[in-house]
């Protein structure tokens, strides 16, 4: 019978080899890991400087494009502004500083501002003609009508009937608060033009009045101011039209 011979330090020598193995093993393992996440990282970060090199380029090629319009726009406003002045100066030494030509021109601007096409304004101005056959300047009255008046209504005629006119005003009121039957001429009266063929037209203001109704061939301008207590006072004269 046969023993054989039994080695302790073999086993721990082989024991300790086989730990030292696997360390090491470990270790390269997780320095692999690291090489490859230092490798992806670094890819990673020359990704990103690439596309800030690119965004910053692309930036800088914006800036310079809109420079070169703030510039252009700059020359543009600037030449707009020297061709305004041009203008201004040559309307300023055309026109008149005051006068009727003036005037016309500044109520031209408005009408067309206020949307009355150009075409249409030149219209009534070439329509325009001098006063011809014109009667003498007369004058009529009326009563104007008041919350307080109980009486009958009032009016006046021109021109046989051609115009009718008539006006509602505010009270006077006496010291105790009380209205009055006669119209305060200090606040707007309302007053209503009426032509013989049925036309309306009603006017609130404070007087005078001015108004001109064309009717029966013929126009009729009126200016209407405070007359005696409770009258307002027409005066009026008629030339043909046109």
């Amino acid at each position: 019978m046969t023993f054989g011979s039994y080695n302790p330090r073999r086993r721990y020598i082989e024991r300790d080899r086989k730990r030292n193995n696997a360390v090491l093993a470990g270790a390269l393992v997780i320095l692999a890991v690291g090489m490859t996440g230092f490798w992806l990282g670094r890819q990673h970060a020359i990704f990103q400087i690439n596309s800030l090199k690119k965004e910053t380029e692309e930036t800088r090629a914006q800036m310079t494009t809109l420079q070169d319009e703030l510039t252009k726009l700059r020359a543009e406003t600037q030449t707009a502004n020297s061709r305004f002045n041009q203008l201004q100066q040559q309307y300023q030494q055309e026109l008149p500083d005051e006068g009727p030509i003036r005037d016309l021109v500044g109520l031209v601007t408005k009408q067309i501002s206020d949307g009355m096409s150009a075409e249409r304004l030149a219209f009534v101005i070439r329509s325009a003609r001098p006063p011809n056959n014109c009667s003498d300047p007369a004058s009529k009255r009326f009563m104007v009508k008041t919350p307080a008046y109980t009486g009958p209504d009032s009016s006046a005629s021109f021109g046989e009937g051609a115009v009718l006119i008539s006006g509602i005003g505010a009270s006077t009121r006496n010291q105790k608060g009380e209205p009055q039957a006669w119209f305060d001429a200090s606040q707007p009266v309302t007053v209503t033009f009426k032509t013989a063929e049925g036309l309306s037209e009603q006017k609130t203001s404070a007087l005078p009045i001015q108004y001109s109704q064309i009717a029966k061939g013929r126009e009729y301008r009126f200016t209407l101011s405070e007359g005696e207590k409770s009258f307002i006072k027409v005066t009026y004269d008629s030339c043909d039209y046109p």
